[in-house]
């Protein structure tokens, strides 16, 4: 049973600090490799692969989704910006790390509501 690794991968993520990595695209022969597959780490390379991994393609691609935002770390808090673009992930000192669709604030809307504000005031009087 074949699958082959959709991104590099640590080799044994569960014995830290394991620095050996898996590259994306290898190809990996063993009794499990479904669970590769399910989990959205992998994609089936074989029939039996894809037959014991008994996933539509529509749940193929969401466990690839959802794999990709776990090894990323997002906060389910933060889910909506992630899918939204906004963020892909944290920094070191834990703020968000700019998405695709980052826009940045603009610091002259508060100044331009302070100054309509005012304005506004000197009319009610």
């Amino acid at each position: 049973m074949k699958c082959k690794l959709l991104q590099d991968t640590p080799a044994a993520p569960t014995i830290p600090p394991n620095k050996d990595i898996l590259p994306a695209g290898r190809v990996i022969d063993h009794p499990m490799a479904y669970v590769l597959v399910q989990t959205g780490m992998a994609e089936a390379v074989d029939d039996e692969c894809r037959d014991k991994a008994d996933r539509t393609p529509e749940q193929l691609q969401r466990a690839q989704y959802e794999y990709v935002r776990r090894r990323k770390g997002i906060h389910p808090d933060d889910f909506a910006k992630y899918e939204a673009g906004v963020m892909d992930g944290y920094n070191a000192d834990g703020t968000d790390k700019p998405g695709p669709n980052f826009v940045e604030d603009d610091e002259d809307e508060e100044e331009t509501e302070t100054y309509y504000e005012e304005e506004e005031l000197e009319e009610d009087e």
